[in-house]
């Protein structure tokens, strides 16, 4: 049996590594899968008029000669945190260290809406730097990225992990607390995306006992995307966190990298199923039937998120810290009282988009 996991959990790393990034292909460098020797680290100015993010890392910084891999898959010592503004510029990824949180955060704070968004299993930095700026692209959003290091061969490896980099990222929450009260104004808001194992983070902060001190609201939404989080207690646990506006979890039946954390971890997984007891103050988005077996659909690499405009409009309202409207009968389905509303298929020739939830082109 341990020998079957270990296969499994190879399978799910090489499936999210090679897999996912072939399709649908990106039509420009930025937003395609970069290279190490393609990142460079920067000791000047950073330039004006570029899209940037933040990145927050704790994997070790290596340099000197012959050294392409920068940001190792590994935890840096003492678990020492590393402050990156990144930006592309259409040939290369540009890295730029800066000094603290508030640094960066001033780098990146353009008066757009913020999102802080959490990667899952299997993610090197090129790959995150990837994926964030394919959500960066598509909901023009001002983007601070959390990256770890997951064990990419064992999924219950990078399960340890997540609670060794717990204090990192509750230290991140409450510097984003403090900078929303000193330097932001009462019209933008501040979400959280948090993807796949990326989510284990959020029921983390409440099993360690940290959650206990977040009692100010200081995030809009909270976007839990295809958890890979256990879904038998996950209603008790995540009812423990106050410090959102809103919470968003995304489930699909037949997700198949889910189904298979289920076999790694003998618990199925929120992002395939949600168990009761729900959380009381959460809405449930049904993709099942719609998405296939797909485990990624927010980021706009696959036909069927343009084509129905319920994508666009649930991603675009929720990352951009508003109330997504669940009652609009011509998206969303519902025929209970629990708060799980089903992603409707239709022709999307039939919606006519308004209040700004436009797809942009």
């Amino acid at each position: 049996m341990a020998f079957l996991k270990k296969i499994l959990s190879g399978f799910l790393f090489v499936f999210l590594a090679n897999f996912v990034y072939t399709q649908n292909k990106p039509e420009n460098f930025c937003e395609s899968l970069p290279a190490w020797d393609k990142i460079v680290i920067k000791n000047e100015e950073i330039p004006a008029g570029i899209p940037k993010m933040l990145i927050i890392t704790n994997r070790p910084y290596i340099s000197g000669k012959g050294i392409k891999e920068f940001f190792p898959n590994d935890l840096a010592n003492f678990r020492k945190v590393s402050y990156l503004i990144a930006a592309c510029d259409g040939a290369n990824w540009l890295l730029y260290f800066v000094s603290s949180f508030e640094e960066g955060m001033n780098e990146i704070n353009d008066g757009s809406d913020i999102l802080l968004f959490i990667e899952g299993h299997g993610k090197t930095l090129p790959m995150t730097l990837n994926r964030a700026k394919q959500v960066q692209s598509r909901y023009h959003v001002s983007m601070v990225v959390f990256d770890w290091p997951s064990r990419h061969s064992n999924f219950n490896l990078s399960l340890s992990r997540v609670r060794r980099c717990g204090d990192n990222f509750y230290n991140l929450l409450l510097q984003i607390r403090e900078y929303r009260k000193q330097s932001m104004t009462e019209n933008l808001h501040f979400s959280i995306l948090a993807h796949s194992l990326g989510n284990y983070f959020l029921s983390n902060l409440v099993v360690c006992g940290d959650a206990q001190y977040l009692k100010d609201v200081f995030i809009d939404n909270m976007i839990m995307n295809a958890a890979a989080i256990r879904t038998r207690e996950h209603g008790d646990v995540l009812s423990q966190l106050d410090f959102q506006k809103r919470i968003y979890i995304t489930f699909n039946k037949y997700d198949w990298i889910l189904r298979g954390a289920h076999m790694l971890t003998a618990g199925k997984m929120l992002g395939n199923v949600p168990m009761q007891p729900l959380v009381k103050n959460a809405c449930y988005l049904d993709f099942t039937g719609i998405v296939g077996k797909e485990h990624s659909y927010y980021y706009g690499k696959h036909s069927f998120e343009h084509e129905m405009p319920a994508f666009f409009y649930f991603y675009n309202t929720a990352l951009h810290g508003e109330e997504v409207n669940l009652l609009n009968k011509m998206l969303f389905l519902s025929d209970n009282t629990l708060n799980v509303y089903k992603v409707k298929l239709y022709d999307s020739s039939h919606y006519k988009p308004g209040n700004g939830n436009k797809e942009s082109k």
